[in-house]
């Protein structure tokens, strides 16, 4: 019987911390480790990849090096930053920005932390929604959606950040 009323008075001990002041009872909640994000900056890159060239990543492609040079993107030898567009991300709100390749990205933020975002983009060609989905990336993480364009790929090189 001792062992029963311990057990039970530990319990509740551990279940919820109470403190009291006063008259009044607060209950002590454990801090949250991250807050949701409410606002972030990304970056868009506009990269052409064609099957023609002697294979060499340009410098100013260098952060994108391993990526391009992936087993998926074999076949393509010649890189080129077409160029790059800055969205400011509130949440919930479509920011686009139209591109010189004739796509569009409309882009919002739909939640997370500051180590993880949660992202809706629509990916557009003459009106014609080529890729829309919602995904989650790590912030600075770098999240690249290939599209083709005749004869080459227009790679769409995407990387945010909380705040």
């Amino acid at each position: 019987m001792h062992a029963k009323i311990l057990a039970s008075t530990l319990a509740s001990c551990l279940a919820v911390p109470v403190a009291l002041t006063g008259a009044s009872l607060v209950l002590l909640a454990p801090a949250q480790a991250d807050a949701a994000v409410s606002d972030a900056t990304c970056r868009i890159h506009a990269v052409e990849a064609t099957e023609t060239g002697d294979g060499t990543i340009p410098k100013d492609l260098g952060f994108l090096k391993d990526q391009l040079e992936a087993p998926e993107f074999a076949r393509y030898k010649s890189f080129r930053l077409l160029e790059s567009k800055d969205f400011k991300l509130t949440l919930n709100t479509v920011v686009e920005e139209r591109f010189k390749s004739g796509h569009s990205v409309k882009l919002s933020l739909l939640g997370g932390d500051k180590d993880k975002l949660e992202l809706s983009t629509d990916l557009m060609r003459s009106g014609t929604s080529l890729v829309n989905m919602n995904f989650s990336m790590r912030s600075n993480q770098i999240v690249l959606i290939p599209v083709r364009r005749s004869d080459s790929m227009v790679i769409f090189a995407y990387q945010c950040k909380a705040g």
